[in-house]
């Protein structure tokens, strides 16, 4: 049984996971390398099997935040990839 802190926590990590999951995706679709593209794709598939990991637990559906999916992915086509990513990251060692 989860407890309603943990179930929060959770949330907010599956939540994450499939932000992530659709960057990764709409970043490997622009991308021209194909070679890269693949790498990108397959990112996008864990992040939806985590995603899907965590749903298994919180029984929930939860939306992607569609405003961080969109912030990283025009940055990343903007500044280039390997801004976004760092700056995708930086967001993930803060959580």
């Amino acid at each position: 049984m989860l407890t309603a802190d943990i179930k929060k926590r959770i949330l907010a990590a599956q939540r994450n996971e499939i932000t992530e999951h659709i960057i990764y995706h709409r970043l490997a679709l622009a991308m021209r390398d194909k070679e890269k593209a693949a790498v990108l794709e397959k990112i996008s598939r864990d992040e939806l099997a985590h995603h899907d990991f965590w749903r298994e637990l919180t029984a929930q559906y939860v939306e992607p935040d569609r405003w961080k999916a969109f912030f990283f992915t025009w940055v990343s086509r903007v500044f280039g990839l390997t801004f976004g990513l760092k700056l995708m990251e930086l967001g993930e060692d803060s959580a």
